[in-house]
């Protein structure tokens, strides 16, 4: 029985109030609060949470409400107190935790707790606890400014300035519950599922309470039941093993790839006079195993190759670090609907909760799990800190042990990296916990999922990008040229692309005050991540591609045109993360996997989030969507060799296709096409030429230069064969995408409700449309930001968000100076 009601919460000086009895003297005014939740959005929640004003590591915050025990009441579970917390019944002190990420359970009878009383829980000031004295790090990260944080098991959310609003997570910020007693409950449990050839095979070993003599105990996984053996352990406890095989099970796959299948686990207990079902999740059977060979990092599941694409996940809610069911899911949907089917829990922030992973599970998305360490020397050879944190790994594997979305266990974050680039000697960037401890809990808990011992590693520097997992911001950053996609020789990139990603207009009207603006203005570079102690930030990184994308000067179009510059902000990071994401995916490329760095921003502004922080998908997003569909077709310029297609079909079914490629000049006057039929077998790419659709040479990458360019746009269409249905579509612009605006596209907009309850948008243009952007509030179109081939038509699909809904709506091409107007049907 989850306890969510009637608490209250207060902060205080650090230290001044020891006992729960003295904040009744005192009579403090205190916050009605929500509990799972933090101190942060107590505050938001009664309007007085304003970014940077309060410093939660400073104070004491006191959360507490008064109880009227049951005679049943059997425990209290803490499944998360950030960060060293006391709790109290009454003024006698019943637990202690100094690690945020270690869930508790406080035996009632065993501390004499019962009937009414006051639960009271102080979380310490975080402040107060680094000062205390310990032993230095043999190294120093500019993540975070208080270096003591190696020692303190809590969250770097909230602590890493230049890319983490100041909003540190302080409460209970996962659920307290109170357990009744109960004839039979679990007291532990082991369940392992895996792939035995083209059977499944559950492990089973729990450990039971049972008030009676067990009589009989099966398990049902989907429809089948297993009986089980069991034996007693005395004192009312018994051990229950099994192992149970499905023969030719449904797999698992990821979404992208095949059927997401999952079976139900039940376990059926039978006393004397009492019969319990008990549920123990969903779980489904597949394999999964990485390739190695040659420096490599390539995941199989099933046997089959799968190129992983995502983003780096970030809280729904960095404020409150809660997860409405809705919320959740609609965020996790959109993930699946965009072609992602892997997403990074990082080791900056937390551990997701139970809901997240069973979503994962339900929605076919894989998880790279990093383990909450990041950049920081810590103190894994104490023996206290090191119980703590094995602990608090086995307690994730356990909780999450029947989830098969999570295909990788990784260390840490950026540790190993980070003690190499200051120059540490190579024995110190890995340690036996990330070498050895965690290895062997994982082979021992999850010998299903594979281990990763830090993010990025694998070559001769552990930020090599040609040799196992890499980080790569070549492409970002760096400012390296697109073309370093290719040169770097990418294997597996577990965080790529960071770029500063503008919202779109709504987002900004929400946030900008009067006379504040986008640029220089302080209110808005609170929103543009940057490195700690750089002089640049990732809107400049964004402004450099810009710059050379379009052949503007950004800085000037921001002063002379700010609605221009908005424009092609928004398109640029698109344009460049879809083009380097191509060239990862296409047939014959080394890279096997990229996770976008990150998936929704912090905090309002243009984050490096995908989708901005209302949970609205920007134009990257769309880009995006695009270029990791399951099914999609791309361009790469392959110089004085001409232009190459490529077509991806992940899907578990053989494609039967049309591919065509026309050239178009001034926009409008298409000069050349061909058209050719093609067999892409499930869970492959094929590659082809230009010259094998076009009926004689043309230069389509404009790499010889004979006089001027013949075309400026070509358009590669993937069809269903035999219809005029376009599956996908990839555009290259052999000139650069310097566009003059025009006063007339012919562009055309109308729409239209169809019997779902959705809107659907037709859309029709007689020349190139550039970028076409639609903005109509309270809907959500399943495309945006694309471009429309001359002389054609599409549809779109919107659909409701729960927003305020305006009649009208507009949609603009990046190439016209107008735009066109559409009214909303009734």
């Amino acid at each position: 029985m989850p306890l969510t009601e009637n608490w209250h919460a207060i902060q205080l000086a650090s230290g001044s109030q020891v006992l729960p009895s003295a904040l009744q003297v005192a009579g403090l005014v205190c916050l009605p609060a929500q509990v799972p939740g933090t101190i942060a959005g107590a505050l938001r929640a009664t309007g007085q949470f304003v970014y940077g004003k309060d410093n939660f590591d400073e104070v004491d915050v006191w959360y507490f409400c008064d109880l009227d025990l049951p005679d049943n009441a059997a425990c209290l579970h803490f499944a998360g107190l950030a960060t060293h917390a006391e709790v109290y019944w009454n003024d006698s002190l019943v637990l202690r935790s100094e690690n945020m990420f270690i869930a508790h359970r406080l035996d009632l009878a065993a501390h004499r707790i019962s009937g009414k009383g006051r639960l009271s829980m102080r979380f310490l000031a975080l402040n107060a606890q680094l000062a205390q004295r310990r032993p230095r790090p043999r190294w120093k990260t500019r993540l975070v400014e208080q270096q003591q944080l190696r020692w303190l098991r809590t969250s770097l959310l909230g602590r890493m300035p230049g890319w983490s609003p100041s909003v540190a997570p302080v409460g209970p910020y996962r659920p307290v519950v109170l357990e009744l007693q109960s004839p039979v409950r679990i007291i532990d449990q082991q369940l392992t599922s895996r792939l035995d050839g083209e059977d499944g095979m559950l492990e089973i070993e729990l450990t039971v309470h049972s008030l009676q003599a067990i009589s009989s105990c099966f398990i049902k996984i989907g429809e089948q039941t297993a009986a089980l053996k069991w034996q007693s352990l005395g004192e009312n406890c018994y051990r229950i093993l099994g192992l149970c095989r499905l023969p030719k099970v449904k797999k698992w796959w990821p979404h992208t790839h095949g059927e997401v299948t999952l079976y139900a686990l039940e376990l059926q207990i039978q006393t004397a006079d009492h019969s319990q079902v008990l549920k123990l999740g969903r779980t489904g059977f597949r394999q999964i195993r990485v390739d190695q060979r040659d420096g490599d990092f390539h995941l199989y599941v099933n046997d089959v190759s799968v190129f992983c694409r995502g983003a780096c996940w970030t809280p729904v809610d960095v404020i409150s670090l809660q997860n409405e069911t809705s919320d959740l899911r609609h965020m996790l949907s959109l993930a699946r609907d965009a072609g992602m089917n892997m997403l990074r829990v990082v080791g900056t922030m937390v551990y997701e909760t139970a809901e997240f992973y069973q979503f994962c599970d339900e929605l076919g998305i894989l998880v790279w799990q990093d383990c909450m360490f990041a950049n920081m020397d810590y103190p894994v050879n104490d023996a206290e800190f090191a119980a703590s944190i094995t602990l608090e790994v086995q307690q994730f594997l356990q909780r999450t042990q029947v989830s098969p979305c999570i295909a990788v266990v990784c260390g840490n974050s950026e540790v190993e990296q980070q003690a190499a680039m200051l120059g540490q000697p190579a024995e110190w960037w890995r340690n036996d916990f990330f070498a050895q401890t965690l290895p062997a809990l994982c082979l021992q808990m999850r010998p299903d999922v594979q281990y990763w011992p830090s993010s990025p590693s694998g070559g001769v520097m552990p930020f090599q990008l040609d040799s196992g997992v890499a980080h790569y911001f070549g492409v970002g950053a760096y400012l390296r040229p697109l073309e370093d996609a290719r040169r770097s020789d990418v294997r597996f990139t577990s965080e790529c692309l960071g770029f500063s990603n503008m919202p779109d207009d709504d987002l900004l009207d929400s946030m900008l005050e009067n006379g504040e603006t986008v640029g220089p203005h302080p209110a808005w570079k609170l929103g543009i991540p940057r490195d700690n102690g750089s002089n640049w930030d990732f809107e400049d990184v964004r402004d450099h591609y810009m710059a050379g994308l379009y052949q503007v000067d950004p800085a000037g179009l921001r002063c002379a045109d700010q609605q221009r510059y908005l424009a092609l902000a928004r398109t640029t990071s698109g344009e460049v993360m879809a083009s380097t994401m191509a060239e990862w995916r296409r047939a014959g490329s080394s890279c096997h996997g990229a996770l976008i760095w990150f998936w929704r921003d912090l905090r309002p502004g243009a984050g490096w989030g995908v989708l901005d922080a209302h949970g609205k998908p920007k134009a990257a997003y769309y880009y995006l969507k695009r270029a990791m569909a399951p099914l999609t077709v791309f361009t790469t310029d392959e110089g004085l060799n001409g232009l190459a297609l490529h077509v991806v079909n992940d899907t578990a079914q053989a494609l039967e296709a049309e591919l065509e490629l026309s050239l178009y000049r001034h926009g409008t006057n298409r000069i050349a096409h061909g058209r050719i039929s093609v067999q892409v077998a499930a869970h492959a790419a094929i590659s082809v030429r230009d010259y094998a659709l076009l009926p004689h040479f043309m230069d389509t990458t404009y790499a010889y230069r004979f006089g001027p360019a013949g075309h400026d746009v070509a358009v590669a269409q993937l069809y269903r064969a035999g219809s005029a249905q376009v599956l996908a579509s990839d555009f290259h612009f052999p000139g650069g995408q310097q566009f003059a605006q025009v006063a007339d596209l012919g562009l055309q907009a109308h729409c239209v409700m169809s019997e779902e309850g959705n809107l659907v948008l037709h859309l029709s243009t007689q020349k190139m449309a550039q970028a076409v952007a639609i903005q109509i509030p309270g809907w959500l179109p399943d495309d945006n930001y694309f471009h429309l081939a001359p002389a054609s038509e599409k549809q779109v699909i919107l659909r409701a968000t729960g927003g305020t809904q305006i009649q009208t709506g507009q949609v603009q091409a990046l190439n016209a100076q107008g735009y066109v107007q559409v009214r909303i049907p009734h």
